[in-house]
Formats: structure tokens, C-alpha cells, sequence
């Protein structure tokens, strides 16, 4: 595992990350009207001094307005000591050198609405620091006020309770702000929940034929020009036409079926993402069958509920088949890195769970298999983060890697889309004899006892539990060890009905993971089996040491992910079953429901900011007549 100093640089907008006890006093400038001063400070500003005075000293008011009080006054005496207390623990560290900037930021956060389909929403490749929306101060601002880091919840119960303790003074400013936190509160819990409902799709499902891909005559090809690599990969140029329709704006990433890059849409003024498939026939054939899985999820979920990515265009350019589809954030696993591998919150985790089981659900019933489940392959719709205080050991699913963090990067919005259906297969269609990525194979593949629907749940569970530790659960590239991995995380060996089907076999018909078993039991370690290895299984954990049920939440969680780490595929909970799973009605608070009430506040504030720029437009209109 590669090592990732933290914090990682530089940190965007300029912001460094917060420190529990750093606070920031900003001095302003800006002379604010006159009030007429209390004894002491009359006192104070007669004698030019700042030191304590006594109240009782008379104070000259004709001196005071110059010969000409006014007809009114109105004074305002409080006796409150304390208005200079930290605001509630979800504020972020402001840095004064950056402060200046602060009044540009977000101009192009988009605003959330229960659609949840961004079709050709434009969002960032990179990580973006959201801090608290009115924690910045700038040159303007006629206040000086103190700023708290956010302060991670394991170590602070609650916002509201933060802010319920903090408020003292007088008794009805304490109501007041125990009044809107639980009106935070309230709506955080009561928001509808755009996750909750799975729409299956219309019975029966519709299945897509092949998807006509037009070719697209290369109007600007120049003699001699190479535009495919020696492996027929594309060679991408920022700025370069692809067609005239589509401008390439840079390469965001590149594998095995070719590459994909961000580009512009001039027909529909939007970036869209392009994945160039390889100028190869056999990748040339695959994208076909990918572009039927598109257009059959497509077909059946129009609106897009179900969470996949959905085909916007496709067509055939010097010899590459592209497949146009939304532009979305970063990957989980990316956003996982960039935080120095530092596990999500535990709500974040239950929302990407819903997310993944009903994307998945919704695959199966249209008869179709992902194969491919893993954090690359889900994408965030925003990568705008809170920076939180962490300050405690990371959980691990193995006793060889303690590690320990002191902040934590949290989401503001944990939307994802489920992508890459390149292997992606129909169940009445041909099945390859080994599929998934390695660390997230069930162990059917291994086993070669033939796989459907139940080896995705398998993979969710191990990115369910990647996401709860941060590393992945089954880090291991050979057949035996994953086995002997897969015994010491379930805590229980191979079904031995399922060892028999393995070694039943004779002659042609012996299956070749019948090498792996000794007297219907896994044999490991062997004899050549390197101490590396042994070693490194002996450390893992069982399931409930990983997920230690010390609260409700966690006691249901660790009850779901049995459900789906069972050996038998027939055995495993499916995607529908998970769904109803009651750990999904569980509540809990942490940094995952402390980022969601910042962005309530922002878009509160935003929508606020619109109204009173709407407002101000419609008064200048007016004058204008």
C-alpha cells in the first residue's frame, strides 16, 4: 500500500486543514454608526485608555453629541460576558491569507433538487474543500468573531449538543439556539431521502438490440497524420476536434479497452465524458455489447433513479468506437486516496450501500450482471468536501498495518453513479469462466463452480467493508490465499457441500480448484506456502473484530455483511433482500449527518442570496420604466 503523507498538497482554495483548538480573529476596519456608550466606556474613550473603569463615573452627554443630542435614544445594556464563544463544531478553520478569495467561491455549486438526474452537469476531476459557508471573513466585514475547527463527532456527540452547552449568557439566546439546532436537526431527519424507494423496471423488462454506432467522416485527417499509438490506443491532444461535434479537453484516465477524456459538447453548450475505445477488434466487439447494456438500462429507467450511467451518445471516429456519456466527480476509490485512505463515515457508508444495492437491483432484474463492482467504478456526482478533526486509530481488517489519522475529509454530498459495464453480461448469455477484479471475486469464480447475480453482492460487501477501514479487505493475487483469507474474515471454513462439488470431479471433468482442498478441507498453508503469506492471513480478522458491534448501528451492519459474506451463492442475501435489510432504517450521527446540515445551510444560503438578487433586479427594472 503506498504511502500518502497527510496533509496532502496543496489544499484547494488555499485552505490548510483545521485544527480543533485553531481559531482565527479577524480585525475590520470599517467604522460602524455611533451608539451612545455605557459609563464604561465613555469612561474608556475619555481618557484614551483601556483599562477597566468604573461604571459609576457620570458621563457628560451634551460632550458627547457635540451640544446637540438627539430627540431619541435607544441603549442597549448587556451584561453577557460570553458572546465571544465557538460557534457550533461544524465550522471549518478559515486561513486569513485566504481569505480574500472566499467571496468567489462556489459560484458554480449547483444547487440540489429531488430530481437527482444530472444530465451533462458539469463537475470538476479534483477534489474541492467546501468550507462552512459563512465561517470566512474578508476586509469588508464590519465584525471580529472566532472560528472552531470542525470537530469530528467521535470525540463530540453532537453539533447541537456542542452549540446547546456553548450557549450561555442570557436565557433567551439559549433557547434561540437550542431552538435551531433542533430545526437542523429536524430537517436533516425528515429531508426525504432521494435513495429510499427502489422503481423496478417495466415487466417485462425491455432488452436492447445492437446499437447502430454511425461513422463519422474525418473531414480534417492530414497525410501521414498517426493518430492511434502502436497498442491502438488514441492519441489524445488537449484541444483536438473529435469530429466536429465534440472538442477534447484533457485525459482523465486510461486502461485496458482504451481511454477517456473530458470533452466539450458544442451542440449542448456541456462537458460530457468520452471513453475511446481501442482501435483493436476484439475491444471493438466488446464495446458493442457494452453499448447494449447502456441502452437497455436506458430504456427501462429514463429518469435515472436507479443510479447508472446512462448512454448520450455514441459513434465511430477513425477506426475507435466512443461512447459519450455524463460527466460526473472523481471515483470513490480516488476520493478514498486523496484522503490518505481514511474510512468514510459510517452514515456515508449506509448511503452508498442503498445507492449500490438498488443500482445493483436493478441490473439483476433486468437480467443482467455487473461483474465488476469495486470503488473505481463508482463515480461521485460532486466531489465538495468538509474537512473534519479525526484524532483516533483507523479500524483495519488485519493486525499487521495500525494506522492513525488526525483529520478527515468528508463528502457534502454522497450521490454516486455506478459505471463501467464493459463486463457486464446477460445471465442467458455466454459466461466467461473467470470475472471481477481480484480483491473483490467471490469465491464461486474461484472455485469454479459457475457465478451469477449473488457474485455482485459478494463484491459489495467487500467494498462496504473497504469503505468502513479504508483498505481493501481482500489484499491478496493467489487462489489459496484468498481462500484462506476469505476463512479467517468469515471465521468459519468452506461449506463442505461446496467442497464436495469441487473435488467430485474425475478425469476431463476434474475441476482444477480440487488442488486447493486436502481431505475436504482448504489445504493451507502448504508446504512451499512463502511465511509472507502465512503471516499475513494469520493477522486477518474476523468479521465482527473489523466491525466491532458496540452501538446498534454498527450491530445491524455487521448483521448485513454475514448475510452477503456467505459461501454459498445459492445461501447469499440478495440485492432486494438487502434493500429491506433493517439496518437501513437505523439512524446515527456523525461527520456524514454534520456535512449534510452544512449543506443545507449553503444551499439555505444560496437560495436566500438568489432571492435577494432577484429582488434587487426587479427593483432596478423598475426604475429603469
Amino acid at each position: 500500500m503506498t504511502d500518502y503523507s497527510y496533509p496532502p498538497q496543496p489544499y484547494a482554495n488555499g485552505y490548510p486543514p483545521p485544527s480543533r483548538t485553531a481559531t482565527t480573529n479577524t480585525t475590520t476596519t470599517t467604522a460602524a454608526a455611533p451608539y451612545p456608550p455605557t459609563n464604561s466606556t465613555a469612561a474608556s474613550s475619555s481618557n484614551g485608555t483601556t483599562g477597566k473603569r468604573s461604571r459609576n463615573q457620570p458621563v457628560d452627554w451634551n460632550e458627547f453629541f457635540g451640544g446637540k443630542p438627539p430627540k431619541e435614544i435607544i441603549v442597549i445594556d448587556d451584561d453577557d460576558d460570553n458572546d465571544d464563544e465557538a460557534p457550533a463544531a461544524n465550522q471549518t478553520y478559515q486561513n486569513p491569507a485566504a481569505s480574500a478569495s472566499t467571496t468567489q467561491q462556489h459560484t458554480d455549486k449547483r444547487r440540489k433538487t429531488t430530481n437527482y438526474d444530472p444530465v451533462y452537469h458539469h463537475a470538476e476531476y479534483s477534489n474541492t474543500h467546501t468550507p462552512y459557508y459563512d465561517a470566512a471573513s474578508t476586509d469588508q466585514n464590519t465584525t471580529s468573531y472566532k472560528t472552531s475547527a470542525a470537530t469530528s463527532l467521535a470525540s463530540q456527540p453532537s453539533a447541537s449538543a456542542y452549540a446547546e452547552d456553548a450557549a450561555t449568557g442570557q436565557k433567551r439566546k439559549r433557547t434561540t439556539r437550542q431552538a435551531a439546532a433542533d430545526q437542523k436537526k429536524r430537517e436533516v431527519n425528515t429531508r426525504p431521502d432521494p435513495f429510499a424507494e427502489y422503481v423496478p423496471p417495466p415487466k417485462p423488462p425491455l432488452k436492447a438490440k445492437d446499437v447502430f454506432v454511425p461513422l463519422v467522416p474525418d473531414r480534417t485527417a492530414k497525410r501521414d497524420q498517426k493518430v492511434d499509438d502502436d497498442d491502438g490506443h488514441y492519441i489524445v491532444h488537449d484541444h483536438a476536434d473529435l469530429t466536429e461535434r465534440y472538442s477534447i479537453v484533457k485525459l482523465l484516465g486510461q486502461g485496458t479497452f482504451g481511454k477517456v477524456v473530458q470533452a466539450y459538447d458544442r451542440r449542448r453548450n456541456a462537458d460530457v465524458a468520452i471513453k475511446i475505445i481501442r482501435s483493436v477488434q476484439k475491444y471493438r466487439d466488446a464495446s458493442r455489447i457494452e453499448l447494449r447494456v447502456l441502452s437497455t438500462l436506458a430504456c427501462n429507467d429514463k429518469h435515472n433513479r436507479n443510479k447508472c450511467i446512462h448512454l448520450r451518445d455514441t459513434f465511430d471516429f477513425r477506426n475507435h468506437i466512443c461512447i459519450v456519456t455524463d460527466l460526473l466527480g472523481q471515483s470513490v476509490f480516488d476520493f478514498l486516496k486523496s484522503n490518505t485512505f481514511v474510512p468514510f463515515p459510517s452514515t456515508h457508508i449506509q448511503q452508498f450501500a442503498r445507492q449500490l444495492f438498488t443500482s445493483v437491483a436493478f441490473l439483476h432484474d433486468l437480467n443482467l450482471i455487473h461483474t465488476d463492482l469495486k470503488p473505481e467504478n463508482i463515480l461521485l456526482v460532486q466531489n465538495h468536501y468538509q474537512t473534519f478533526t479525526y484524532n483516533r486509530n483507523i479500524p483495519s481488517s488485519s493486525n499487521t498495518n495500525p494506522r492513525s489519522a488526525k483529520f478527515r475529509r468528508v463528502l457534502l454530498d454522497p450521490e454516486i453513479r455506478l459505471i463501467d459495464f464493459g463486463s457486464a453480461t446477460f445471465d442467458d448469455e455466454y459466461h466467461s469462466s473467470v470475472v471481477s477484479t481480484r480483491h473483490y471475486r467471490a469465491p464461486e469464480i474461484i472455485l469454479n463452480l459457475g457465478w451469477s447475480f449473488p457474485c455482485d453482492i459478494w463484491s459489495i460487501g467487500c467494498i462496504l467493508v473497504e469503505f468502513f477501514t479504508g483498505d481493501a479487505l481482500f489484499q491478496t493475487h493467489d487462489n489459496l490465499e484468498h481462500l484462506a483469507m476469505m476463512e479467517a474474515v468469515c471465521n468459519t471454513p468452506i461449506d463442505k457441500a461446496l467442497v464436495r462439488q469441487v473435488t467430485s470431479g474425475r478425469g476431463s471433468n476434474k475441476n482444477s480448484a480440487a488442488a486447493y482442498f486436502r481431505r475436504q478441507q482448504l489445504d493451507y498453508p502448504q508446504s512451499d506456502t512463502p511465511r509472507s503469506s502465512r503471516k499475513f492471513v494469520k493477522a486477518m480478522k474476523p468479521l465482527h473484530e473489523i466491525i466491532p458491534a458496540h452501538n446498534e448501528f454498527n450491530r445491524k451492519f455487521l448483521d448485513l455483511l454475514k448475510k452477503i459474506f456467505v459461501y454459498d451463492p445459492k445461501k447469499r442475501i440478495t440485492a432486494h433482500q438487502a434493500l429491506q435489510h433493517d439496518w437501513f432504517k437505523e439512524h446515527y450521527e456523525d461527520d456524514g449527518t454534520e456535512a449534510e446540515k452544512i449543506k443545507i445551510e449553503r444551499q439555505r444560503a444560496a437560495r436566500a442570496e438568489a432571492q435577494r438578487s432577484q429582488q434587487h433586479d426587479s427593483q432596478v427594472g423598475q426604475l429603469g420604466r
